[in-house]
């Protein structure tokens, strides 16, 4: 991946890892009974107004729309979670387009161009570890964490099956001729149709495979170079991968434009500072269900309890915040009573002056990028959590939240 773009969306996907790493306005709108006068809340220079206050729905685009497929593709692509709970870390992921195209899979100068031939529509990849740990792939790939075992999972959608087929095909010529001299290819015995090889001193594979107008490649890797061992989390992984993909019926490109973007407002319900309206997975604007919302998580395994015990179904993130769509107003409640966030908070922090159904926490420490403070507050089914370093900023962000519900529709 090219490093400017890199850099970019590293910076700007922990906004969202921010709060899930245990990462003014005029205000409209008056009382309605038993409801606060939001008027009078502490929103400092935060806005409180939706960007779609006057039935002004944003429709994205056609290019935009390709990043709204993705985050329906998020919820049904095997994170190294799925493949073996033991990989519960997560580092960072992003939907992918064939003009930049992720070093996981090779040289993106080798790969963009294959892409772009068999015009390949949107794609997304996730990165796991069982130890928190990241690999470089610049070149191939070596391991920043020794002794780790690691999935990285890229899946991508071509027009048809056959553009795919021929587009693995190629992936795998392209990158194995990059190492030929060092590498070698490798069967998967239960996938015949996978392309895959590795370098004997090396504890890495990768991979591809077409699966219908799909290619899915893996890039995994066990703690020592031992070939036995991660063909075998090369078929675990194509397994659980496979498994979901059926699942998810397959998109048109009439029917991708088609695709609904935030029809129950959930996401025009967020904080959004920078009054950003394009759906964007990397820029922390996105839409997402419980697997999709998983991958943007770095202890999935704890993430994932919590959002059950939230009894959530529906996510969006804006720019830093998360919005949850729970049970119901006793689930909603019940997540501020227990200070339920997706990560583990040290003690409690003062909820903002005036606010009901909130509650603030400092954050534990030693998480790279984690702001020191989140503020939870409910609204009917609704929860919102957001963060700062400073707990009056936290503070003013949650009253803000809270009024943004208050005038949403």
């Amino acid at each position: 991946m090219n490093s400017m773009r890199a850099g970019r969306i590293a910076a700007l996907a922990c906004c969202a890892m921010t709060l899930l790493a245990a990462c003014g306005s005029t205000v409209s709108g008056t009382a309605q009974p038993g409801e606060i006068d939001i008027r009078k809340l502490d929103v400092g220079n935060y806005p409180t107004v939706p960007l779609n206050a006057h039935d002004d729905d944003y429709r994205p685009t056609f290019y935009e729309m390709r990043e709204v497929a993705a985050m329906r593709l998020a919820d049904y692509v095997a994170s190294g979670y799925d493949i073996d709970p033991r990989m519960k870390y997560g580092s960072l992921s992003w939907s992918i387009s064939s003009g930049v195209m992720p070093d996981e899979l090779g040289r993106p100068t080798d790969l963009e161009p294959i892409a772009k031939r068999h015009k390949m529509i949107y794609g997304f990849k996730s990165n796991g570890s069982d130890n928190n740990g990241t690999n470089s792939t610049s070149s191939w790939p070596t391991k920043r964490q020794p002794n780790s075992t690691t999935v990285s999972t890229v899946v991508m959608q071509f027009p048809d099956a056959e553009r795919a087929k021929i587009a693995a095909t190629e992936f795998y010529d392209t990158d194995f001729g990059a190492y030929r001299e060092q590498n070698q290819p490798v069967p998967l015995p239960k996938y015949a149709d996978a392309h895959a090889h590795w370098r004997p001193d090396s504890p890495f594979l990768r991979t591809t495979m077409a699966h219908g107008p799909y290619v899915i490649g893996f890039l995994v890797s066990t703690p020592a170079p031992v070939l036995d061992d991660l063909v075998a989390l090369a078929e675990k992984a194509y397994s659980t991968q496979l498994a979901l993909l059926d699942q998810l019926p397959v998109l048109s490109e009439e029917q991708l434009l088609q695709l609904p973007w935030d029809p129950d407002h959930l996401l025009s319900r967020a904080l959004n500072p920078d009054k950003a309206k394009r759906p964007s997975f990397d820029d922390s604007y996105a839409l997402l269900g419980g697997r999709g919302v998983l991958h943007y998580t770095r202890d999935r395994d704890y993430a994932k309890q919590r959002f059950a015990e939230m009894r959530a179904d529906r996510f969006a993130l804006s720019a830093g915040t998360l919005v949850v769509h729970t049970a119901g107003p006793d689930a909603a409640r019940k997540v501020v009573a227990d200070r339920i966030t997706p990560t583990q908070a040290g003690a409690n922090a003062d909820a903002p002056a005036n606010l009901p159904d909130s509650a603030c926490v400092e954050n534990k420490t030693g998480l790279s990028g984690s702001k020191r403070f989140t503020c939870i507050v409910a609204y009917r089914e609704y929860v919102g959590f957001v963060s700062a370093n400073q707990l009056a900023d936290a503070q003013q962000r949650a009253a803000a939240q809270y009024s943004l519900f208050a005038n949403s529709r």
